[in-house]
């Protein structure tokens, strides 16, 4: 084997093709923030949803195309599309306990995801996980998968997120939007303007139906501020309910030009450091 290698030895992300988790166990709690704080993380390119829902995730993942077993934090947060005014998910953060997960969301991906230690626990209907990284639990989630949601109007409520937009050209898939503007491009530059244009992308996601039901229950986020990693800058204002699912994921890598919208450098510019930690 050689440092020298050829597509074939690769995985599909490399190459153009599906992102795919087979194998999923997806803890998800739901809350509103502010409208403020909602509107204030969502970079050029998206507006606020019509309720400022967040999602709260944790993701054990049992089975990909690329990477060993591994787990995931991380945070969504509902956002419209300016020009589709299709609904989807922007992620403004994640942690992974892994390097090449990391590396291939990052590089091929655009997104913000760092290195961190995980926990998750679940013992019979309880579940609890947590997320930390310098030291610092910034991040944790609890539940009681008990079939009963805080807010018994949960599906109600994220029923539009969770309904696929396009059904004709995208059957079955949800979106999750993400940027693609990689630091070697501008980190030189003296003049941002003269920088190439950031890429909002649309990612189709697509899940693989599994025998097993999703499970609700009761869900509470709890955050501790880190400048690493803010993610309590999105506090819970009023919590809809957790949902555990078990069916595997798919992201498409085959980007169309229609997926694709430029937005302005100078103003995305403060949000380009997502996946980056505070100055020292």
């Amino acid at each position: 084997m050689s440092f020298k290698r050829t597509q074939e030895q690769v995985c599909d992300t490399l190459k153009g093709g599906i992102t795919d988790f087979p194998g999923a166990e997806i803890m998800s709690v739901f809350y509103e923030t502010t409208p403020e704080a909602a509107a204030d993380v969502l970079p050029p390119g998206l507006k606020p949803y019509k309720r400022p829902i967040v999602v709260a995730g944790f993701n054990h993942f049992t089975e990909t195309n690329f990477e060993v077993p591994y787990n995931e934090a991380a945070l969504y947060v509902a956002a419209v599309h300016e020009k589709t005014g299709l609904p989807g998910l922007f992620v403004p953060g994640m942690t992974l306990d892994v390097d090449m997960g990391s590396i291939l969301g990052r590089e091929v991906g655009g997104y913000p995801k760092k290195w961190g230690s995980l926990s998750m626990e679940q013992e019979g209907e309880t579940y609890q996980a947590s997320a930390r990284r310098h030291g610092i639990t910034y991040y944790s989630v609890k539940a009681q998968l008990n079939g009963k949601p805080n807010d018994p109007k949960l599906m109600e409520a994220i029923g539009e997120l969770l309904t696929p937009p396009d059904p004709e050209g995208h059957p079955g898939a949800t979106i999750i939007y993400n940027y693609l503007w990689p630091a070697s491009q501008w980190a030189h530059l003296s003049d941002i303007s003269k920088a190439p244009s950031p890429i909002l992308y649309t990612v189709w996601k697509t899940k693989h139906p599994g025998p097993k039901k999703p499970i609700l229950g009761t869900g509470e986020v709890i955050y501790q501020h880190s400048d690493h990693d803010p993610w309590d800058s999105l506090p819970v204002v009023h919590t809809l309910g957790a949902i555990m699912t078990f069916d595997g994921i798919a992201l498409d890598g085959a980007r169309s030009p229609e997926d694709e919208y430029l937005v302005d450098p100078q103003e995305y510019l403060p949000y380009a450091f997502y996946g980056f930690d505070h100055k020292l």
